[in-house]
């Protein structure tokens, strides 16, 4: 198959063999799709590239071998300044989840205890005690080629990554800036169920494949940062060293989005989005902290229709 050449067909399947460990427009894409070819994209585990076993515990890996992601996938006609837009239809979990304890990532201070092997049945997960869970599968990692150097797998930024958003989810529309010709859609670290923090570092881990279609958007100007368009809400998306200063950059990017949509002042769009909007945890356990300003999708729509009839 010719990286370069567009890919022929309804749906185009990409391998979990097509493997990396960074996002970065370095690598030579695995294929190639024209925008709204549906993909079905196999996923690895976090801890795929180690023979775990039940019982065994999560020292001493290798964290440049943790969350293998598969890409790059390129879509034609995609270039800097565009917004990639990555529609999830599916996500189908495959074998079981692995979930413990990587020492030192968790929020609380935890000693490593042993790994616990979760199966999924009839969509719920079956976990110790009897307790059954409804699985809700997420992708932890997914991203596009950065503006920069290569960023590892295991981190979040601008160019998303492991920015561990329980709504990276089917039914939602991730939006992304565009750094590289091609885009360069990278993906992996699938989880069973995931609650907002990611709170011990590790939900269930475990291989997926993700049935997914790519657009490009030349609309709404250029974004910054990654956004999840939900059935209702759109999120905006920011990664630092503290809460704070990705709630910072969330912010900002929201007020700038509603300054664009309704040419208010900036004054204004501050103090608007301090009513409508709120402020939510990604997660705190992925070096860079990930968090999320949310926003109503039909209030957040309208604001650029309501201009439009006033004008």
């Amino acid at each position: 198959m010719s990286a370069g050449s567009i890919v022929e067909g309804a749906e185009v399947r990409v391998a979990r063999s097509a493997k990396v460990f960074s996002y970065s427009a370095e690598h030579e894409p695995a294929v190639t799709v024209a925008p709204g070819q549906t993909l079905i994209v196999e996923t690895t585990s976090a801890f795929g590239e180690f023979p775990l076993e039940p019982g065994d515990e999560l020292t001493g890996l290798d964290v440049e071998r943790c969350d293998p992601l598969t890409g790059p996938i390129a879509i034609e006609g995609a270039l800097p300044g565009d917004v990639l837009e990555v529609h999830i239809d599916a996500i189908e979990l495959e074998g079981l989840g692995i979930q413990g304890v990587l020492p030192g990532i968790g929020i609380l201070d935890w000693p490593t205890l042993p790994l616990e092997f979760l199966a999924v049945e009839d969509g719920e997960i079956v976990f110790p005690g009897g307790l059954r869970l409804r699985a809700r599968p997420n992708l932890g990692c997914l991203g596009v080629a950065p503006a920069g150097a290569p960023v590892a797998s295991v981190l979040p930024g601008d160019h998303g990554g492991n920015i561990d958003t329980r709504y990276v989810c089917a039914g939602s529309v991730v939006q992304f800036p565009v750094f590289a010709p091609g885009g360069l859609l990278f993906m992996g670290d699938c989880h069973q169920l995931q609650g907002d923090g990611e709170l011990c570092g590790v939900a269930p881990e475990t291989d997926a494949v993700v049935t997914l279609r790519c657009t490009i958007r030349r609309d709404l100007g250029t974004i910054a940062r990654p956004r999840i368009v939900t059935r209702d809400r759109v999120m905006f998306i920011g990664s630092a060293e503290t809460l704070e200063a990705a709630g910072a950059l969330a912010t900002r990017d929201l007020v700038d989005a509603v300054v664009a949509a309704t040419g208010l002042s900036e004054d204004h769009a501050y103090l608007l989005v301090t009513m409508k909007a709120d402020l939510e945890v990604s997660q705190v356990v992925n070096g860079l902290r990930t968090a999320r300003v949310c926003i109503d999708r039909q209030f957040f729509e309208g604001l650029r229709d309501a201009r439009a009839a006033l004008s």
